[in-house]
């Protein structure tokens, strides 16, 4: 008895599946919004003739062919939105809602009734709305599946997409990035956020390391010329207030920008497809053979008059304080330039202007193709900041200065340590503090570290402020005590001359010694330079690498760097002679230093 009963259960509930699957098959949804839409339309008409043109009627798949605008298309929307061109259903609810008309975006009234500038039959509707035209189910046909590359624009969020971001990427706004690809008049009146997006794309010097064809050459970035093609809203708005959400190692900078601001820019990036349906392939030829002027707008070459007044302007157009510091304002990725006439002279900024990595070749300041004259005035205004800062005592100097990079806590975190290379020093490895000699440290304040972002501060501070900035960097942050230093069996200058023979057993000792941590290019990108803090020294550096006399390179590799990585190989059996090879290597890899400047 319980067996018949148990196999009646089951049996009723294969029925019911069979059924729901019989169901899904044979009676579709679109099926019931057409016959919705049938005889809410029939009861609607005023005539006989009206009302006939409906009998008769029984849904059937809609489709639209588009070849004549754009790449050939396949548009099942109507099938669902059978209202879509009858505007007596303005008032429904989707999908029967007919689509509203728009005067902004050329449709008119022509003896009373409406008549589209975008009609349907040539136009389709992906081509606006994006969202998969073949699909007959809603979650398919508006692109919810999170492999579609297309969903529809402001109206489908993907379920794989990050949850505190969908909320901000829903709105008929995002619609504009595809309007544009036709109304490419900058100021069209009906893409305001595309013509913002552009704006911002040079306010926040977007335009210094990314390249958009047509716009800007920016090198250090991604091309984002066809950006809106290969990548999703959500990726966008991602990268954008989250840089390293994607890219562990990217060195984009967060802007802290508003809500609005991130969808300005999303929306313009989202246009970018590389090609639009208004270009030829002539038109892109003719493009390709113009050099983009990196000029921003509004932004003209300077022309004859006061070139420190003009240098003043031209930080603020060419948007160089959306990363430094320049009195209150902060654009928190850069170094501070409020009194950047004591720190350097004109040609150290002239030369940094036309190629930051001349001077510090990690830097991640882009390369602008300005003017000379640009330059020129910019620097004459940088060098007229020669009032130094009013402090009144070392802790003042260190949290208003120093903290930039090196942190409040001095651990070399600071708001912009992110963005440098080498990386500030952390204060609190106190082995490296206390095995070095104090005046190593006041050099180091007072000249400056060459080939890095610390600047010579010996014309900011007087000697007596440099000495109590350091004894309150080894009294708060390193706290040992320095220890008696032991004295070293160092050479003051290499015992082997630089020749081509000890070049050789250089590189051969470098390939063997040193690779994984300093690069096989020498460089600091070695395979485990990513787990290594501080990251290893790029030897590449040119400045720096003149800058520091035979005794101290043998002593970091002879007996190690405390608070570092590098070991003292000297217990992995170098000799002074292996070291002298090295060093010699090491200096033939880097040119002559730069000329002038500080």
């Amino acid at each position: 008895m319980k067996m018949r009963l148990l196999l009646a259960i089951a049996g009723f509930i294969i029925l019911v599946v069979h059924g729901a699957v019989f169901y899904d098959q044979f009676f579709h949804e679109w099926e019931r919004y057409q016959t919705a839409y049938f005889d809410q339309a029939r009861s609607m008409s005023k005539t006989d003739a009206e009302r006939a043109s409906f009998d008769g009627r029984q849904p059937k798949i809609e489709q639209l062919l588009i070849t004549r605008f754009g790449d050939a298309r396949v548009d099942r929307c109507t099938t669902c939105h059978a209202a879509i061109d009858d505007p007596r259903f303005e008032s429904y609810a989707e999908p029967l809602k007919s689509h509203p008309y728009s005067e902004a975006l050329g449709d008119r009234k022509v003896d009373g009734n409406w008549e589209r500038r975008h009609k349907f039959s040539d136009f389709g509707c992906t081509v606006c709305h994006a969202g998969q035209g073949r699909g007959l189910e809603a979650f398919d046909a508006h692109g919810g599946d999170h492999f579609w590359p297309e969903p529809m624009l402001g109206y489908v969020t993907q379920a794989n997409w990050r949850a505190d971001f969908k909320d901000r990427l829903v709105g008929a706004d995002y619609m504009q990035s595809n309007c544009v690809q036709c109304h490419t008049d900058p100021e069209f009146a009906s893409t305001p956020l595309v013509t913002r997006g552009r704006q911002l794309f040079v306010e926040k010097n977007c335009y210094g390391c990314h390249k958009i064809e047509g716009i800007a050459n920016g090198t250090l970035g991604p091309d984002l010329s066809e950006v809106g093609k290969k990548f999703k809203n959500d990726y966008i708005w991602e990268s954008m207030v989250d840089p390293r959400a994607n890219l562990a190692t990217s060195f984009m900078p967060r802007f802290n920008l508003t809500d609005d601001e991130t969808k300005a820019l999303v929306v313009f990036l989202k246009s970018r497809r590389g090609v639009n349906f208004a270009e030829t392939s002539l038109d892109r030829y003719r493009q390709s053979l113009t050099a983009v002027s990196p000029v921003p707008p509004g932004g003209a070459a300077t022309a004859a008059g006061d070139p420190v007044a003009m240098g003043e302007r031209l930080l603020g157009e060419r948007a160089c304080l959306a990363c430094h510091k320049l009195g209150e304002k902060d654009g928190g990725v850069a170094p501070d330039l409020s009194f950047q006439g004591l720190l350097r002279d004109e040609p150290w900024l002239v030369e940094h202007f036309r190629n930051p990595r001349a001077r510090v070749p990690d830097s991640i300041m882009p390369s602008f193709a300005f003017p000379d004259s640009d330059f020129s005035a910019l620097s004459k205004y940088l060098l007229s900041l020669t009032k130094p800062p009013e402090y009144a005592n070392a802790s003042e100097i260190y949290s208003n200065y120093c903290a930039r990079c090196h942190g409040e806590k001095g651990d070399g975190l600071g708001p912009i340590a992110v963005y440098l290379d080498p990386a500030p020093r952390d204060f609190t490895k106190a082995s490296f503090f206390t095995s070095r000699p104090a005046e190593r440290f006041v050099d180091s304040i007072k000249n400056g570290v060459p080939g890095t972002s610390m600047p010579p501060l010996s014309r900011v501070f007087s000697e007596a402020q440099i000495r109590d900035v350091l004894a309150y960097v080894e009294t708060n942050f390193v706290k040992d005590p320095r220890r008696e230093l032991k004295p070293r069996d160092i050479p003051d200058q290499s015992p082997i001359a630089m020749s081509d023979d000890s070049i050789q057993r250089g590189a051969r000792t470098y390939a063997m010694r040193c690779t994984g941590c300093h690069g096989r290019k020498a460089d600091g990108k070695g395979p485990n330079a990513l787990d290594i803090l501080p990251r290893p020294r790029n030897l590449l550096n040119r400045d720096f690498i003149h800058s520091i006399p035979d005794r101290r390179m043998f002593e970091s590799i002879l007996y190690g760097v405390q608070g570092t990585a590098m070991p003292s190989w000297i217990d992995y059996g170098m000799t002074k002679n292996d070291v002298a090879d090295l060093v010699n290597y090491i200096r033939s890899l880097n040119g002559p230093p730069a000329g002038g400047g500080r």
